[in-house]
């Protein structure tokens, strides 16, 4: 890394995650909110009054831009799946809800960009995630959906960015839809699989290390791809 804005630029996106994550601990820590297991039977309760209305609902506020900063990312589907464990109906009733769900809350975000909304939540803190979701999008495309989409909190930003950039909303929709389904599938996988201990995967323990191992792989890819250009840049010098 030749700078240190160069360092930052190659972990603004795992560094971002670790800023949500933390502020979502520090919120439940500092309002002294419900345990996990207050809130698993918090839910169920809900879950059996309101059904998959609760999951859709829920869906929607995790992937909403802002809003989602105090959701931990894919919380719903994973909490939703335990919940329905032992009814594979209700389990695929799950993902689609959430998946639907998701899906609305980013179309909103891409609307919110596309009709510049988005400026109400620039004095809270969205401004340089925002821009740097652009900086994302211009150079990958709509590639940078199926980068970001695998956490609820990311997508607001990409969804957002996608319609302050004005990107056609077929390609959005298309793009969109793709990834929400096989990350949802993914997290829904991982309910299923794990059941209850599924949450303390989507903890400090687990989330952590892997956001650290983000950022190394980041920092390495940034450094080979640095040293290849300046390899090119040589021998056309040569």
């Amino acid at each position: 890394m030749k700078t240190t804005k160069d360092f930052v630029a190659a972990i603004w996106l795992p560094l971002f995650a670790l800023g949500v994550f933390g502020l979502f601990y520090l919120v439940w820590t500092l309002f002294d909110l419900p345990s996990k297991e207050e809130v698993v039977s918090l839910a169920k309760i809900y879950f059996e009054r309101y059904g998959m209305l609760t999951i859709f609902v829920s869906a929607i506020i995790e992937a909403m831009l802002f809003a989602g900063w105090y959701f931990p990312g894919s919380f719903v589907i994973v909490l939703g799946v335990i919940i329905a464990h032992d009814d594979p109906v209700q389990v695929f009733g799950v993902y689609a809800a959430t998946t639907l769900g998701f899906w609305v809350a980013f179309t909103f975000n891409y609307y919110l960009g596309a009709y510049g909304w988005y400026r109400l939540f620039l004095a809270l803190g969205m401004r340089e995630p925002l821009e740097r979701a652009q900086r994302q999008l211009v150079k990958y495309g709509p590639r940078a959906i199926f980068f970001t989409y695998w956490h609820p909190n990311l997508a607001a930003l990409t969804s957002t960015a996608a319609g302050i950039l004005q990107m056609p909303f077929y390609t959005f929709a298309l793009y969109s839809v793709a990834a929400s389904a096989f990350y949802d599938a993914v997290w829904t996988v991982i309910g299923y699989s794990f059941g209850a201990y599924s949450l303390t995967l989507i903890g400090p323990t687990f989330v952590l290390p892997i956001i650290l191992l983000w950022m190394i792989i980041s920092v390495v890819y940034r450094i080979r791809r640095q040293r290849t250009q300046e390899t090119a840049d040589a021998n056309v010098v040569m």
